[in-house]
Parts: C-alpha cells; sequence; structure tokens
C-alpha cells in the first residue's frame, strides 16, 4: 500500500488500551476499540506486539514517568501484563477486515515482526526502536512501507535508521515527528520541523501525537505538510493501563478524523489558480474600465469624466483596470452606454 499525500492516512492508536484480564476479554475490548475505530472513519487501527524479555534487561526498575501516573510496578513486570498472545494477531486482523479498518501492530523485536508480518500492509517502528538492528533490518527485508517514530531522537540517529532501511533494499519510508512525552503539552510539539525534515530526508512526514488536544495538533501538521497522523485513544480514560491517561475519548477521535479530513479538502491542489468556485464573482467584482457617462464615438476617453476603473457587477465588463494607461487619452470608437465597459478603443 502506497500512502496518498493528498489524502491524511489516519491510524487510531490503541497502543496497550486493549488489555483488561483474560484473553476473552482482551478480545472482546480490542474488537470495541476496532470498532469505534473504523466507526470514526480511521484508516488503521494499531496495536503494539511484544514479549517482555525481549524489550527491558532484567530487573530494569521502575519508569518516573509511570510513576507519575500511579503506576509503581517494576518496567519488567507492566510489559509481562501488556505482552499480546501471538495467537491474538490473526483474529484481530480478521475483525479489522469485518469492520473495513486496516490492521496494524508495532513490533518490538524481530519474532514479534515476523508474527505481524503476514497480517499488516504497514509495518511501524517505535520511537525508542529506531537504533534497533535486527529489527529494522527484517523490516526492511519485507519491502513494506515503513513509518518510523522519530520521538526522543537526533537527525544522526534518525539518519542511521534511514540509511539502514534504505541499504536494505526499502526505500518506501515515512517518518513520524514525535515528541516521546505523555501527554505531551502543545510547547513541546515542535512542529514546525516537519518540512525540514521532509526536505532533508526527501520522504512523507507524519505525526504521532501524544497530546491531548483532538484538534491542534493534528491541524497544525497537516499544514506544515505532514500526510500521517497517528493518535491514541481508549474506551474510557479511567481505565487501567499506562496509556489511557493521554489518549481521545471516541467522540473527540471522530471530531478529530472529521476535522482532517475537511482540512484535506482545504489543501487543494496546491496551484494558484481562478477556481471554478472564484468565477461568477471574479466577472462580477473585479474591476475594469466601465463608462460613467454616454460616451460616443469619437469621444476621447477622460479617466475621472466619462469612465472610471469600477466593478462592473452585471453590466457589460471593460478591459481589465491594467490596460488604463493605454485607453486614457484615446478616442472611442462606438457609441458606449453609461456603466458599459470599454472594450477598445482608436489606436
Amino acid at each position: 500500500m502506497m500512502l496518498d499525500n493528498q489524502r491524511t492516512f489516519i491510524i487510531a492508536e490503541a497502543g496497550s488500551n486493549w488489555k483488561c484480564g483474560r484473553y476473552e476479554e482482551d478480545l472482546a475490548r480490542s474488537k470495541k476499540l476496532i470498532k469505534v475505530a473504523s466507526q470514526a472513519g480511521a484508516d488503521a487501527i494499531k496495536f503494539q506486539t511484544f514479549r517482555s524479555d525481549t524489550v527491558y534487561a532484567p530487573n530494569a526498575g521502575s519508569s518516573k514517568y509511570l510513576s507519575d501516573h500511579g503506576i509503581n510496578d517494576n518496567i519488567n513486570e507492566i510489559f509481562n501484563h501488556l505482552e499480546m498472545p501471538y495467537k491474538l494477531i490473526p483474529e484481530l486482523h480478521n475483525y479489522c477486515k469485518k469492520e473495513n479498518i486496516e490492521f496494524m501492530s508495532t513490533p518490538f523485536s524481530v519474532e514479534d515482526a515476523k508474527q505481524i508480518d503476514p497480517y499488516v500492509q504497514i509495518h511501524k517502528v517505535a520511537s525508542y526502536e529506531i537504533n534497533h538492528i535486527r529489527l529494522l533490518e527484517f523490516l526492511a527485508s519485507t519491502k513494506k512501507p515503513i513509518l518510523i517514530s522519530t520521538g526522543a531522537s537526533t537527525y544522526t540517529e534518525i539518519d542511521f535508521a534511514v540509511n539502514l532501511v534504505k541499504k536494505n533494499g526499502n526505500n518506501l519510508i515515512t517518518l513520524m515527528q514525535c515528541t516521546s512525552k505523555y501527554p505531551c503539552p502543545m510547547d513541546a510539539m515542535n512542529l514546525s520541523v516537519i518540512p525540514k525534515m521532509k526536505s532533508k530526508y526527501s520522504v512523507p512526514i507524519g505525526l504521532s501525537d501524544h497530546s491531548t488536544d483532538p484538534i491542534i495538533a493534528p491541524l497544525m501538521a497537516i499544514g506544515f505538510g505532514a500526510t500521517v497522523i497517528e493518535k491514541h485513544f481508549t474506551l474510557d480514560r479511567d481505565l487501567s493501563g499506562p496509556d489511557h491517561s493521554f489518549s481521545l475519548m471516541p467522540n473527540e477521535l471522530e471530531l478529530m478524523i472529521k476535522s482532517i479530513r475537511k482540512a484535506d479538502l482545504a489543501k487543494g491542489k496546491g496551484e494558484k489558480e481562478v477556481l471554478e468556485e472564484e468565477n461568477e464573482l471574479r466577472q462580477f467584482a473585479t474591476r475594469s474600465l466601465q463608462a460613467i457617462k454616454n460616451i460616443s464615438k469619437g469621444e476621447v476617453f477622460e479617466e475621472g469624466r466619462n469612465f472610471d476603473v469600477l466593478r462592473p457587477g452585471n453590466r457589460l465588463r471593460g478591459l481589465d483596470a491594467k490596460f488604463l494607461s493605454l485607453v486614457n487619452g484615446k478616442k472611442a470608437i462606438r457609441d458606449i452606454k453609461i456603466g458599459d465597459g470599454i472594450l477598445d478603443y482608436e489606436s
């Protein structure tokens, strides 16, 4: 699948918000999330697929960010709890097909990627995986489009990922501007880097948005040239889990998507031209050379006395105002009624 620069590709990010309990409960919540994303108009819904023992080192400790959100468990325990069973992947893929929305899932290891590859058309690399050499090599080998998030990274690190993917024969790269803060305050979004990244890498640029506002960042990003928007959503912000608190509610997700679709329409072709919608008023209101009294054949045109630069309205439209100096002082070659335009003159 190729991404369309005219139509923003919208990813509703379920993240770990599908996790709630037993397998049957997880599947039921996942299906609810898929249905909500589809009904809201998203192009894709994205989950995360990982195994705890292939993400963090043993006894990695606890995160201050999670502690600030009331989650004090060891990060290994948290990831162990949020692991997605591989057998869930085909079930989610099939339900996405039923709901007419594209299934995506971010892998965190080569084995994760191998498990999801048969079920996705587009791969996603999380910000903290931007230097994960083996994962990038494998994803490149699939020859599928790859979205690479760039949160908390430098150009040097982005260069490494882009060059590695290209070296492995894959040029279908989209970079995602991202700030790795959850939630992300508006003054840390850094959206003006989007056109700079687009120019530097000559690839499409998107936004992985961790702010809580459904409108401002996505629409500004589109204005800066982003063609992919990714945003977390949940069924309820008060649910237990690390991602719910900064995720959009279903009605906010729908509002965001409707706003993005309107923004897509507003982008236009990118060429400055007179649009069909402008033609009637252009003829009616753009100034031209119009008679301000009856002018007889042979009479000399004098600006301000018998003609002037006016909007013609529904009267016969005269020559464009830019011809004023050519007409002024010349003679009329036919009678002209007051209000009508001057179309020619004695040369």
